[in-house]
């Protein structure tokens, strides 16, 4: 606090109880009791147990007690009584009180130093206009502008006075009558106050005559100053404004409330308005004695008044002096100093105006100092020029003293998250940057141009080699094999080669249908031609399997391929290192025989739909990120269902630590991308991923594939269907749309989950609902579409594949191709002999309609012999839809094939349909058109198909 103590918090005396007392006192009876304390006749003065008392000699001689109570706490006076009429019959403050009041304050300022004067003795209830008019024969004097000033313009009368300073205050000794002497001592404001009103003052001091009351005002705030080269000091002071006729003028300086080197005079210098001018700061710790409630006091100059409008809020609080060192001094100028902006004015010092925070600085270039043993030795630097700075000095900067911030002449240079939060290494010596060709994909990636390499040509041309895939002329013999690659396959086993010699890894995510496991024999075959005893694995769903041992089997039989699955497995490790090259397994075998398989060191490790281990939280992933391998490889044609996250998970089991942490990678990518225009770093990310994923789609590399037709036909609910869909919308429906509604709840995914499958069936077929296979029994719009086009489809020669997600659906299908006597096969997920009924569609000419469900007839199996794929609900996810039409539409095929998709109108399935429609835009930027819509759904969205 400034006003009313000491900022040392040492005890002063308040001169705020005895203004009140002045404030209610008749101006008269405060004169009286003016001269009775001066004239001596207060007497016997007495503090005990919070009773004041003491003796007053009234004009008449009549000798009167005055008591004071202060409440026990000792913060305000509970009463205060005059054994004179006036006091006993009026209440109201007699000369007497006023007498013991002056003298207290004077005499005896220690018994009134606690009391808070917020909470005074109550008021006299006679009004000081009744007071007055009680003694009409002596009028009422003008009023004084306070008690004090009352007391210096009373003693203006006696003829005997001297002034005297002492610090900031003033002593008056007067002469009440010859030889008797009074001494008063008048504090900071109102010493300032009486030497305002009395310029001309013949009984004071020479050291009194030479004080001055400037009516320029002084200002509080903070001076901000540097001290060493990553030290900034923050101290509040007073802050006088001088002209150049002040200047020439000021006195000597006063170093008890300055430093060692006397006061600052800093010319030049702005305030948060832009106004300059010439300034002396006096700190606010050392001067807290000479501030006042309303001046401030400067020893052999005077008084200032003090402008107290522009500080504000907390600024009382803030800490006298501060110091910032290092991290904290560049945070403190890179806020722009707002935590003391924002409370008063601050002064800068002029080398801190310079001052810049480079928090985004970019790597601008990269030396390269050698080459050896498949490292690569680098000097990279960010900025251009005499400001640039070494990486290797940011990252020793964190690394050693977890700085955050490296200075640099008059920047500092905030350490990118690009360095924490990657494993960098530096060689022996510590000068340079020790990467292999991962971290310098990184790093090209980083400054996103391989010209900001600099080098000698040999070297260049090297590194560029490391950086970028270029398809070479000549690959190691296929020969042994009966694979006969297209030219985009080759161009995948080329690319493919690439990482394998360079120590590489990568994402094959080629369109279902394009081949990526014959690239991938193709692959190991290389491989095994350079090194005859290489060991292959490959892990896939159970479902692919035989799919995978038929493939081998048939174009790479030099793999000699062993199948590890089922009870009868323990010996196949011993039997496979003797007479086998590669090993297919399932994801489940891998938890289960995890050690084993972790015990070699494997040449190749390829995961099959590796979107099987998007997902960081799940043992399976975990167990696969423990195989060692000399090239990782994931084929998937979905590498990305539901987020980012999922892809950068991938990325993780590739290239661990590539794309930095989790948390740095969600605020660094996928939270600008999902928010939206976040260009450039859809561009970064992928340059990041580019060097490890190859992607083709069918539309690109297959010219010569037949045409694709896609269509969505619509039909309408029976009236059957109509009257139940209305009933779940109404018992089921409405509650939750009603939670939804309801912001402060958690969406209850579950049950709005059950829900829309429940609308979805009711779609399909009530018979789905009853849970029976008595499709007659009830109508289904969508279950007679189908059958149209059956007929159809069926008396033009055509095959079949009927997809649902609902296995009941699939039985009611297969009972009516019963009834119909049809031709068909069903697959579902307990289907065992899933090899015989893929062969007998594919080559029986009987045979006319395959009915599967989504999942587990949409992956691994060949259904080319069909021309018309129908799936018959929808599936949240668009590429579960693709990925199973594309057991059609692939290599092999040589027919049209008409894709049709049967969706109700006005339901939940034409809101499904134009969601999946709305949600390709994410997934086309990175791998594939797809996403899981369901999980990602807003609140109004899941209203809306509920209603």
């Amino acid at each position: 606090m400034l006003s009313g103590t000491h900022l040392d918090e040492s005890p002063i005396v308040k001169t705020d109880i005895l203004d009140f007392f002045y404030e209610h006192t008749a101006e008269f009876d405060w004169h009286e009791g003016l001269d009775l304390y001066t004239t001596g006749k207060v007497k016997e003065v007495q503090h005990i147990h919070g009773l004041i008392t003491g003796k007053v000699t009234s004009n008449i001689g009549r000798d009167l007690e005055v008591r004071l109570k202060v409440h026990p706490n000792g913060r305000f006076i509970q009463w205060i009584e005059c054994t004179c009429r006036k006091n006993r019959t009026t209440g109201q403050y007699c000369e007497h009180i006023s007498a013991l009041m002056i003298c207290l304050q004077h005499d005896h300022g220690k018994f009134l130093a606690q009391i808070d004067s917020k909470m005074p003795v109550k008021a006299p209830t006679v009004p000081r206009k009744v007071r007055s008019a009680q003694k009409k024969e002596e009028p009422e004097p003008a009023k004084q502008d306070g008690a004090a000033q009352s007391i210096l313009s009373h003693l203006k009368n006696i003829h005997s006075i001297r002034l005297m300073a002492k610090g900031p205050t003033i002593r008056v000794r007067a002469e009440t009558k010859p030889g008797e002497f009074k001494n008063y001592t008048f504090q900071l404001d109102e010493a300032a106050k009486f030497l305002a009103s009395s310029p001309k003052l013949k009984s004071a001091t020479d050291e009194v005559k030479q004080l001055k009351v400037y009516q320029t005002p002084v200002t509080l705030g903070t001076r901000i100053y540097q001290i060493e080269d990553e030290k900034i000091v923050a101290e509040k002071v007073i802050a006088i404004k001088h002209t150049a006729r002040t200047l020439k003028s000021l006195g000597q300086v006063d170093t008890s409330i300055s430093n060692q080197t006397g006061l600052h005079k800093l010319v030049n210098q702005e305030n948060p308005n832009g106004k300059e001018g010439t300034f002396e700061f006096i700190p606010i710790k050392s001067a807290g004695r000479y501030i006042g409630k309303e001046y401030f006091f400067y020893p052999q100059r005077g008084y200032w008044k003090l402008n107290l409008a522009d500080v504000h809020g907390d600024w009382h609080e803030l800490p006298l002096k501060k110091t910032f060192k290092d991290d904290q001094a560049a945070d403190l100028v890179d806020r722009g100093f707002q935590e003391y902006l924002e409370y008063g004015p601050i002064w800068l010092d002029e080398n801190l105006k310079s001052h810049q925070i480079d928090s985004t600085p970019e790597l601008s270039q990269i030396k390269i100092h050698k080459s050896t043993d498949g490292w690569f030795y680098l000097d990279p630097s960010y900025g251009q020029g005499k400001s640039s700075v070494s990486m290797v000095d940011l990252m020793v900067q964190f690394r050693k003293n977890q700085r955050d911030y490296l200075k640099k002449g008059d920047k500092w240079v905030k350490v990118p998250e690009f360095i924490k939060e990657h494993n960098w290494d530096l060689d022996d010596t510590g000068k340079y940057l020790k990467v292999d060709s991962l971290g310098l994909l990184r790093l090209k990636a980083a400054v996103g141009d391989f010209d900001q390499f600099v080098g000698s040509k040999a070297m260049l041309n090297k590194i560029r080699s490391s950086l970028e895939f270029q398809p070479v002329g000549k690959l190691p013999s296929l020969k042994h094999t009966n694979l006969d690659l297209r030219e985009y396959q080759e161009t995948g086993l080329q690319w493919m080669w690439w990482l394998y010699q360079n120590n590489l890894h990568g994402l094959l995510a080629d369109e279902m249908g394009l081949g990526k496991t014959h690239q991938s024999m193709a692959l190991m075959s290389a491989i095994q031609k350079i090194k005859p005893d290489a060991r292959f694995l490959v892990i896939c769903p159970t479902t692919v399997l035989d799919h995978w041992e038929d493939k081998v089997n048939d174009f790479c039989p030099n793999l000699k391929p062993m199948k590890h699955h089922g009870p009868k497995r323990s010996h196949n490790f011993k039997i496979f290192e003797k007479n086998h090259a590669l090993l297919i397994t399932s994801y489940g075998v891998l938890l289960r025989d995890l050690k084993n398989l972790t015990q070699s060191e494997w040449d190749a490790v390829i995961l099959d739909e590796a979107h099987f281990v998007k997902n960081n939280d799940t043992a399976t992933y975990r167990a696969v990120c423990k195989l060692q391998g000399r090239i990782r490889l994931c084929l998937t044609g979905t590498p990305m269902e539901n987020h980012l996250g999922e892809l950068k998970n991938i990325f993780d089991f590739l290239v661990p630590g590539y794309l930095g942490s989790d948390s740095y990678f969600k605020s660094h990518y996928i939270s600008p991308i999902e928010k939206g225009n976040a260009s450039e770093t859809e561009l970064e990310l992928q340059k990041l991923i580019h060097p490890f994923k190859m992607r083709r789609n069918k539309s690109n590399v297959l010219k010569d594939l037949p045409p694709k037709v896609e269509d969505i036909r619509h039909c309408t609910l029976s009236p059957e269907q109509v009257k139940i869909y209305k009933k779940v919308l109404s018992m089921k429906g409405r509650p939750l749309i009603e939670q939804l509604k309801n912001e402060s709840s958690p969406v209850p995914y579950l049950h709005v989950f059950a829900t829309l499958t429940l609308l979805k069936q009711v779609c399909n077929h009530p018979a789905l609902v009853e849970k029976t296979l008595d499709y007659k029994s009830s109508e289904s719009g969508k279950f007679e579409l189908l059958k149209e086009i059956l007929e159809e489809a069926i008396g033009s020669g055509h095959k079949v594949v009927i997809y649902s997600q609902y296995v009941q659906m699939i039985k009611i299908i297969s009972q009516y191709l019963t009834d119909e006597d049809v031709g068909h096969v069903t697959l579902t997920g307990s289907t065992r002999n899933r090899g015989a009924v893929i062969n007998k569609f594919q080559t029986q000419e009987d045979c006319k309609v395959f009915v599967g469900s989504l999942l587990a007839g949409g992956v691994g199996i060949d259904l080319t012999a069909a021309s018309v794929v129908v799936h018959y609900d929808r599936w949240w996810n668009a590429s579960k839809e693709n990925q199973a039409t594309d057991r059609v539409y692939r290599m092999g095929q040589n027919k049209n094939v008409q894709v049709l998709k049967l969706v109700n109108r006005g339901t939940l399935e034409e809101k499904i349909d134009a969601l999946i429609n709305s949600k390709n835009e994410l997934f086309e930027k990175f791998m594939d058109k797809d996403e899981e819509i369901f999980k990602s759904l807003s609140r109004n969205q899941l209203i809306d198909l509920l209603q």
